[in-house]
């Protein structure tokens, strides 16, 4: 094996110091480059700093550790979208935990997406209507999590354990049955909060846990939808939670799609995402329950130290968007921060392209 193949590890390290301190500048730049723009005054200086400092960034993290896709690499070349007519593909989303800061009791916070089609959407409704009609004698009621693992309220069964099993099981077929891709981001408040908003370390990086879920969740569902060969326009749903918190959720997915985010840029989320958010109540059968249930699945493993297995972990691991393979490219999953656990993330994301294959 050539000696390139090993690498300079001290250069290497060196690197990726550099790189990242360029990135810390970069992130700081293009806060800057927003401010501007937003006051109405000239960024062009900023855009310009912003552009250097990712080229000298890609430069070192190509000695350090590979190649970095360009920010705008989603763009799809199209000044009106709507006028390509592009079949649509929906994403809903749904949470687990407190997005609020300083709650030592509550330090994880979990944002799911389930992508499908309209035809998949039709499917999932007639499969779950089918449970609850034989499980509760209705379909006016909504499958929600943690209750539903834990058995409590009407999925107690009065105590019917053979009962409370065969309506697991009948959730597991729901899940293996529904053709979906799954999205996940989770946030770990703590770490979060001491490492990036306590000193102002990057003042370009949303400061409340929910909006920065967004962020990251939305990015990977860019990726899929730009690589995907049917070319769909992604249409986002929400959870809703309140007037005014759907609000809050579409002003961030509208600064979004204003102002791109540090790898990708405006163009591509207004390329690929409808220029608006859908919010839906949680009533009767609806896929924003398979958000439900994957949020909370998300919500236990980061608990657990990335290291356990909840209850359907595997069951939507295996739906879990991918890319190129298990070590590059965009994995559909993102906690944050995760460098104290990193090799077990990564660990995940190699047994999930490993079942894949």
């Amino acid at each position: 094996m050539s000696s390139s193949s090993y690498g300079d590890p001290e250069g290497r390290r060196i690197a990726r110091h550099k790189a990242a301190v360029l990135a810390e500048a970069g992130r700081t730049a293009a806060a800057l480059r927003v401010l501007l723009r937003r006051a109405n005054y000239d960024s062009s200086v900023a855009e310009e700093l912003v552009r250097e400092l990712a080229r000298s960034e890609a430069i070192e993290l190509q000695r350090a550790n590979g190649r970095i896709e360009p920010r705008n690499r989603f763009k799809a070349g199209l000044s009106q979208p709507l006028l390509a007519a592009r079949p649509v593909h929906h994403l809903f989303l749904d949470e687990a935990g407190k997005s609020v800061k300083g709650s030592e009791k509550d330090p994880f916070f979990s944002l799911a997406g389930i992508a499908l089609v309209d035809e998949e959407i039709e499917r999932y409704v007639g499969r779950a209507d089918a449970i609850k009609l034989t499980f509760f004698g209705t379909t006016e009621m909504t499958f929600h999590e943690p209750q539903m693992r834990n058995h409590d309220g009407p999925y107690h069964f009065g105590g019917d354990a053979q009962r409370q099993f065969e309506f697991d099981q009948a959730i597991d077929h729901l899940v293996v049955a529904t053709d979906f891709v799954a999205f996940g981001t989770a946030i770990r408040k703590k770490g979060f909060e001491e490492d990036f908003l306590a000193d102002g370390v990057d003042p370009y990086m949303p400061t409340d846990a929910y909006a920065l879920s967004i962020t990251l969740l939305l990015e990977r569902y860019v990726d899929f939808l730009a690589h995907n060969a049917s070319a769909h326009m992604g249409r986002v749903t929400f959870e809703s939670q309140g007037p005014r918190e759907d609000a809050e959720h579409q002003l961030e997915f509208a600064r979004l799609l204003l102002d791109g985010t540090r790898w990708v840029s405006d163009g591509a989320f207004r390329d690929w995402l409808e220029t608006g958010l859908r919010f839906v109540p949680k009533q009767g059968s609806h896929p924003v329950e398979l958000a439900d249930m994957f949020a909370r699945e998300l919500f236990e493993w980061v608990r657990g130290g990335c290291d356990i297995t909840p209850q359907r972990w595997d069951l939507f691991s295996s739906k879990i968007h991918w890319r190129e393979d298990g070590v590059m490219g965009k994995f559909g999953v993102k906690v944050f921060p995760d460098s104290d656990i990193r090799d077990l993330i990564e660990a995940h994301r190699k047994r999930v392209f490993l079942d894949a294959r």
